[in-house]
């Protein structure tokens, strides 16, 4: 995987854990769970579709990208946070999910963005399915790519949670060469 300074990311193929995103906040809530779980910026590679970039081109003032952690945060994610603190932590009274959010904010950029384009093709895969991962990813999505070396079923439940739409094995299969 490369980022877009053209810096190599290493992520290994059987390590990778791959999920779409339709919308930024779902994105947000994803990568700030997988930042509470531990996982580090270089193992989070974010990528935005052909049509997600040239609509971030059209309006470079607006902010497409979930890099503010602490930003808006869907319902659900924010009452499972609020309950974790109340019914496990014991930490005051009241619900109140702004320690994981700030918590998961600490490292900054949260994640790397990559080229979904060269980051696959890097990893051999087709053509075609690059294609329709940028179609599905569509102009507001994004497809977030984690490296899990220690506990990919775990990074898997996490993408899976935060209403993430699994690709691994579109971003693992490499292409079949057929003559």
């Amino acid at each position: 995987m490369w980022n877009q300074q053209g810096q190599p990311i290493e992520i290994t193929r059987p390590h990778l854990v791959a999920a779409v995103f339709l919308d930024e906040v779902s994105a947000r809530d994803a990568i700030a769970d997988l930042k509470l779980a531990g996982v580090r910026a270089n193992q989070i590679g974010l990528a935005l579709s052909d049509e997600g970039k040239r609509l971030l081109a059209l309006n470079p003032d607006a902010k497409h990208l979930p890099s503010d952690l602490e930003g808006k945060h869907s319902v659900l994610w924010r009452v499972r946070h609020s309950i974790k603190h109340d019914v496990y932590g014991h930490q005051g009274p009241g619900l109140s999910s702004r320690q994981d959010a700030a918590a998961a904010n600490e490292e900054q950029p949260p994640f790397t963005e990559v080229d979904l384009t060269d980051t696959l093709r890097a990893l051999g895969i087709a053509e075609a399915t690059i294609k329709l991962l940028h179609h599905q990813v569509g102009a507001k999505g994004f497809l977030i790519m984690v490296d899990a070396p220690a506990d990919a079923d775990r990074i898997e439940c996490i993408l899976l949670n935060n209403r993430g739409m699994p690709r691994t094995v579109m971003v693992t299969e490499q292409a079949k060469i057929t003559t």
